[in-house]
């Protein structure tokens, strides 16, 4: 049985791209998309969903306090906070919340990908269980993370910067529109090449689509656009 999502941005655009990403992984169904506090409260009475993938910054209010409420309901929902709040404290608040994960924005499809099959893993970890044994509780908790912790985040090649790579993938969420290696190049400050062989890079991970544009005089240009 697939697990059930509900993401909540107050970004529609993010929450349409959290979507593509969430049909992405085998396993899972959106059954809601929220962009406000209010609307999310009332998805989750309604809906009942498994997980939440959950912003913290909302016009109406704070995630974290919302967090706070669903653990003191004790409701049977589990949290992935996806923000772009890079607060230590924010995240310590998340952690004594019990969350599962917290991903930081721009998301990169690899990482949002390992969440989602490690989340799932450790659901059928659990189910597969009657009774524990400690042997049982060390490899859910400890060995899980031991055996991901390597692989949260992706090993980039040689040539790409983590920096210059988040400064690209927040213009690439930023904006609704396609650019092109020239323009991407003018926004984040680097030389045209530079700014292809990063979004080049990213075509290759899955996180942006390209088409060819003949439209001008001289050679195709390459146009690249957010992966939906």
């Amino acid at each position: 049985m697939n697990t059930r999502v509900l993401i909540a941005d107050d970004d529609p655009r993010i929450t349409e791209i959290h979507q593509h990403y969430v049909n992405k992984v085998e396993g899972f169904e959106v059954i809601g998309l929220s962009n406000t506090l209010e609307d999310t409260e009332m998805q989750i009475r309604v809906m009942e969903p498994q997980l939440i993938l959950l912003d913290i910054y909302f016009p109406d209010g704070s995630g974290i306090d919302l967090l706070k409420q669903i653990r003191q309901q004790s409701k049977a929902l589990d949290i992935i906070p996806i923000t772009a709040a890079k607060e230590v404290r924010l995240l310590q608040e998340a952690l004594r919340g019990g969350v599962f994960d917290y991903i930081l924005k721009p998301v990169v499809f690899l990482r949002f990908e390992q969440t989602l099959k490690r989340y799932r893993s450790h659901r059928l970890n659990l189910q597969s269980l009657e009774s524990l044994k400690q042997s049982d509780i060390d490899r859910i908790i400890h060995q899980e993370n031991l055996g991901t912790s390597r692989r949260t985040e992706p090993e980039l090649p040689k040539g790409i910067d983590p920096v210059t790579l988040d400064k690209i993938l927040d213009e690439m969420n930023r904006e609704s529109g396609k650019f092109t290696s020239e323009e991407m190049a003018e926004r984040v400050g680097a030389s045209r090449t530079t700014a292809r062989r990063y979004l080049e890079y990213l075509v290759s991970r899955g996180s942006l689509e390209v088409d060819v544009s003949y439209g001008g005089v001289g050679r195709p240009e390459r146009i690249y656009r957010m992966n939906r």
